[in-house]
């Protein structure tokens, strides 16, 4: 037993031990297995690094320049007739470097002439920089070159020292400053939005304090529920039916609507149900405002412009910009790929983000923009109803269905899911009453008590109700009736082709499809993301044409 344990234990150390170790005792790739020396190999063609002087005079005899007549060495290291600021902004000994990122001990730095290719019999890979130096240093038949020659950014001119191998480090990442013009533009743009939003949320809260303040507690004003029925008629008193000039619309909210009955007086479960759901549902009165609208527009225009702010990018990543830029990959990110990937990425994450919260609060958004009301007062009135999900009555989910049905619950709750949201436009009828059309059916304000409801009237509740009204209607009460219930028509509005198209595009899977074509048009999958482009286009085409060819024939 206690060797096992002890077996347990150094396995477990051995298993410690290797997954912290570290070479500690030798240079990679330096000894073999045995702890031998490896052997050298050869190294053909090996680039020597520029000596740079501060004086031509101190350059090696065999690196010295001379040019033709008429011509000057200049600091690109070559022969020019004239060294104009752009060759002389070419100086390898100043490792691309200007301005405050250029050491002052390289700022007079010339260039010899270039040391020729070199072959290094003997290169010892964990030795590199010492090998090429001193192969370097013999092609150019530079002596003690160890001592006389120093490294930039390492040792100077200076002592002993009369020249630098300029061997450059690292170029730093470049960065933006943020002071470009383009992120200015993003700033001012995203700005002024964010700006306008608080500004707009400061006047609408206090635009709709009164409002709320009036109806505190009230449960039939700015948000009340929808009433259950209009103008309860006697079945009896048929003579009311004959006097719509005279009869007021009322809403009898405590009591059920009414609801279709058979010819022997049985009530219809179907109408109980809605009576039910009519109770639960909410309305809100809204109006416009100049600026809600100015600042729905924005919203708008501010997306529409992110679009032209990833075209832009994506234009850059292939050298397509205009003028100056055309041609010059990645220009807006200093000709660095790395940096335009990662800002195309965070301005990616930003976007989705942005479309996401767009989408999700799409049915509250202009009304968002809208001033609250009371819904007798307003232009538009939204309709809430809650969703409710039909289950099966013996139905006994398992453990792990109980808990996603909880999760998903909670999900729609969160991101308002569980209720329809439905804002529709109030008219007038014929007569001046106010309604507005719901599910087909016509909602009219009771002046009287300032609520919206549907009307309906009592056909009867037995055969004599039918056979009293075999002879008809007149037309003053068929005109009344037409005016207060609408035509028995179910109207469906057909957009026109571009609405059509809006519609369409509108739904989240196109909306998820676009935002990932970027993402291929952007890393050179271009092929593949017009491919994809024109499958999405064709496709929404297809439905476009077939749905707005059903809902023509309706």
């Amino acid at each position: 037993m206690i060797r096992r344990q002890l077996t347990r234990a150094g396995i477990g150390l051995a298993l410690l031990s290797a997954a912290t170790a570290d070479q500690l005792w030798h240079d990679a790739n330096r000894y073999d297995a045995h702890g031998n020396e490896c052997v050298y190999r050869e190294k053909t063609d090996v680039v020597c690094s520029q000596v740079c002087v501060a004086e031509l005079s101190n350059c090696p005899a065999s690196l010295r320049p001379s040019c033709p007549d008429g011509q000057s060495f200049c600091a690109d290291g070559d022969c020019h007739d004239k060294c104009t600021e752009e060759i002389q902004a070419q100086n390898p000994c100043h490792c691309s470097r200007s301005g405050g990122k250029l050491p002052s001990e390289a700022r007079d730095l010339i260039p010899c002439l270039a040391i020729p290719n070199v072959t290094i019999q003997q290169f010892h890979t964990w030795d590199s920089q010492n090998d090429i130096r001193n192969a370097c240093g013999a092609e150019a038949n530079i002596t003690d070159q160890s001592k006389t020659v120093g490294v930039w950014g390492k040792s100077w001119l200076g002592d002993d020292i009369a020249a630098v191998w300029a061997e450059c480090p690292a170029a730093p990442t470049p960065n933006y400053r943020y002071t470009e013009s383009y992120w200015i533009a993003v700033y001012a743009v995203n700005g002024a939005l964010a700006l306008y939003i608080f500004v707009w949320s400061v006047y609408k809260g206090f635009a709709e304090q009164s409002v709320r303040a009036a109806t505190l507690g009230k449960a039939g004003s700015a948000r009340g529920k929808l009433a259950s029925s209009m103008g309860s008629v006697d079945a009896d008193a048929d003579s009311s039916l004959n006097k719509p000039s005279a009869e007021k619309l009322t809403v009898n909210s405590g009591e059920k609507a009414l609801s279709s009955s058979s010819v022997d007086g049985s009530t219809d479960g179907a109408s109980n149900s809605s009576d039910a759901l009519i109770e639960v549902t909410r309305l809100s009165g809204y109006r416009n405002h100049v600026l809600g609208t100015i600042g729905a527009w924005f919203v708008g225009v501010v997306y529409v412009l992110w679009v032209c702010f990833f075209g832009v990018w994506t234009a850059d990543y292939y050298g397509s910009l205009p003028g100056k830029h055309h041609g010059v990959s990645y220009s807006l990110a200093y000709e660095s790929d790395y940096l335009l990937l990662a800002t195309f990425l965070v301005m990616w994450g930003i976007w989705f983000v942005m479309t996401i919260s767009l989408y999700i609060l799409r049915p509250h958004l202009r009304n968002y923009f809208r001033l609250l009301t009371l819904p007798a007062k307003g232009e538009y009135v939204r309709v809430v109803r809650p969703l409710r999900e039909i289950k099966v009555a013996d139905e006994k989910p398992n453990w792990l269905q109980h808990h996603i049905n909880v999760f998903t619950e909670w999900l729609q709750s969160a991101m308002r899911r569980d209720k329809e949201y439905t804002t529709c436009p109030v008219e007038r009828t014929s007569e001046g009453r106010f309604y507005f059309t719901y599910q087909c059916t016509r909602y009219v304000l009771d002046e009287q008590t300032q609520q919206y409801a549907p009307y309906e009237f009592d056909l009867g509740s037995g055969h004599r109700g039918l056979i009293d009204q075999a002879g008809g209607l007149s037309s003053t009460e068929a005109s009344y009736r037409l005016e207060l219930v609408g035509p028995n028509f179910i109207e469906v509005k057909v957009p026109n082709i571009f609405g059509a198209f809006a519609r369409e595009f509108l739904s989240f899977f196109y909306i998820y499809q676009i935002m990932m074509l970027w993402v291929f048009y952007i890393y050179a999958y271009w092929q593949v993301a017009l491919v994809d482009t024109g499958v999405i286009l064709l496709s929404a085409t297809i439905k476009v044409v077939l749905r707005l060819q059903s809902e023509r024939r309706l």
